[in-house]
């Protein structure tokens, strides 16, 4: 036996809507008619009945009833295949991806003898939860293009301010300033990234190096993903 052959959505729903429009006209014109059957009757036992034969249009709309009941159910049967077949394809829409968030600590953190992540754990935005805020890992959910940000802040004068972004280990951009300068002073830098399913991005902080962080969110990190690749 041969498989139906699935249709559009939009097609199925303008002949759904035609179908059960058809019904509803065709089973109230039999009700009419057979509400009126006794007086139809009379009027053919008197001899005045040189109008049409009233049954015979009667049983065609009977007729007509049940081939639109058949093709509703056809129809039916069609539609449930169609989304069964949906699974099959893969989806049009663009997968939702961006992240931004605070250092969330308050004060200094460093100098440390080696490179540490940075997990920002003060999440104002994490659309798909792509960013884990308790590692500081953000793992791409899709191969695509992406952008991220990151903006240090440091107090420390006599300690030096720097980190830097990192792409599965490997370092991408960095931020700094050495020592001997104002309080909070700040660095910002930022790069676009063609990333794979599973690729890892992180900011570390710099062997020897500060950062601040107060209840004015002032070092953060943020990414967000430009467009998917095939």
């Amino acid at each position: 036996m041969s498989k139906p052959v699935c249709v559009t959505f939009k097609c199925f729903h303008e002949c759904f809507a035609c179908i059960r429009m058809k019904v509803s006209v065709a089973l109230l014109c039999c009700f009419l008619l057979t509400d009126g059957q006794t007086e139809v009757q009379d009027f053919v036992a008197n001899g005045k009945n040189n109008q049409p034969n009233i049954w015979t249009e009667v049983r065609d709309i009977r007729d007509m009833v049940v081939e639109l009941k058949v093709k509703l159910d056809m129809a039916m049967k069609d539609n449930a295949i169609c989304k069964n077949c949906l699974k099959y394809f893969p989806s049009t829409e663009q997968p939702k991806v961006a992240f931004s968030a605070d250092l969330g600590m308050r004060g200094d953190l460093g100098p440390q003898s080696t490179e540490i992540t940075l997990t920002f754990n003060n999440i104002f935005t994490n659309i798909g939860n792509n960013y884990n805020p308790a590692t500081g890992l953000f793992t791409a959910p899709v191969k695509g293009v992406y952008y991220f940000r990151f903006t240090a802040c440091g107090t420390q004068i006599q300690q030096s301010l720097g980190a830097s972004l990192h792409k599965n280990g490997q370092k991408i951009v960095s931020v700094g300033q050495w020592r001997d300068h104002n309080q909070h002073r700040y660095a910002s830098n930022g790069a676009v990234l063609q990333l794979e399913v599973g690729d890892v991005v992180c900011v570390k902080l710099l062997p020897g190096y500060t950062i601040y962080d107060s209840p004015d969110n002032l070092s953060t990190f943020s990414g967000f993903l430009i467009y998917p690749l095939k």
